[in-house]
């Protein structure tokens, strides 16, 4: 079986390292693979503005994403490289599966609390975000992005699995209802590469604020977050999730990117005080965004490059979405 990939991301700050070892390197894997038949990854700006935002630097932060998913690896000669406004089938898909999508389905999912929880300590600018539609409805568009394109593998972190098995859902109503059309989706994730944030280890590295290391950040700024991040009491560089969640986030990072495993650095670390492993850490981690921030810099110097792409991927992408779409109609009688 040949094998359809969709995923994307939020343009809502700036990528950072946890987004590429737990996504964005899975899809340059993906998409050479040998069975992988269509790729598509987008900046996902329709679910970016579910909350608040700045309209005057929106359009430089979903420029941002993309530059940072070409400088990465994503290649447009295998994958098609979108912003999810400019395939007008994805809000229509959304509509139509809105019609068969119980709203029980919704309110079951812990990623609707979350972003309300997230909105209301917005703010003033938050408060008129919290009770919008869109933050309940946002999983609809999610199915409707990957069902848009028939994808049947998407490369996800083991947090948005209840979103899957929505789209899932979703998927098998709708083709009890209209006959069979869209295919069963597996999710794909990653052994490993889960990186937390580097001020508090019991949550995901954020795009915003000070606890994620960008993958545009200087070598400084890299060195100084790595250098302020949060241990653990003690002094052993010893990997313990429950007890040393600080030291073990780290390990992990320094694991991924050095392709030593953490016994390894156990041993090597045995003795040793932790600003000796978080001084080696910061090189390392120095080292491995050099060659990225090397080609982002090239791409962001030539931007009718990416306009190029951007204009041809998209046209095929609005080929595919209609001619799935249209199928869609059919079914329904539209």
């Amino acid at each position: 079986m040949t094998t359809r990939i969709f995923s994307g991301m939020r343009p809502s700050g700036k990528l950072h390292l946890g987004n590429y070892l737990g996504a964005i390197k899975n899809w340059i894997a993906l998409q050479d693979a040998p069975d992988t038949a269509q790729c598509v990854f987008a900046a996902v700006d329709l679910h970016a503005i579910t909350t608040p935002y700045d309209p005057a630097t929106f359009q430089q932060n979903v420029t941002n994403v993309l530059l940072d998913y070409l400088a990465a690896g994503v290649d447009p000669k295998k994958s098609l490289l979108i912003r999810q406004s400019r395939v007008p089938q994805h809000t229509e898909l959304m509509w139509l599966l809105s019609t068969i999508s119980p709203v029980g389905w919704l309110e079951r999912l812990p990623n609707w609390r979350e972003k309300v929880e997230q909105v209301q300590s917005m703010g003033d600018r938050g408060a008129s975000y919290q009770n919008n539609l869109s933050l309940l409805s946002y999983p609809v568009l999610m199915a409707a992005d990957i069902l848009l394109y028939k994808a049947n593998l998407v490369p996800i972190g083991d947090d948005q699995l209840p979103h899957i098995e929505l789209t899932n859902e979703v998927g098998a109503k709708f083709n009890h209802l209209f006959g069979d059309t869209f295919p069963n989706v597996k999710p794909f994730i990653a052994a490993g590469a889960r990186i937390m944030s580097l001020q508090d280890p019991t949550k995901k590295m954020s795009k915003t604020g000070d606890d994620g290391i960008a993958l545009t950040d200087t070598p400084d700024e890299v060195r100084g977050k790595i250098k302020r991040a949060t241990t653990d009491s003690g002094r052993e560089v010893t990997f313990d999730e429950t007890a040393k969640p600080g030291i073990s986030n780290l390990l992990t990072i320094f694991s991924t990117l050095s392709g030593k495993t953490v016994g390894e650095l156990e041993r090597d670390y045995a003795g040793k005080s932790y600003g000796d492993f978080k001084g080696d850490l910061a090189e390392v981690v120095v080292g491995f965004l050099a060659p990225f921030q090397q080609r982002r810099a090239e791409l962001a110097a030539d931007p009718a490059t990416l306009a190029r792409i951007l204009t041809e991927s998209e046209e095929k992408a609005r080929i595919i979405a209609s001619e799935n779409l249209a199928e869609v109609h059919r079914a329904m009688g539209l």
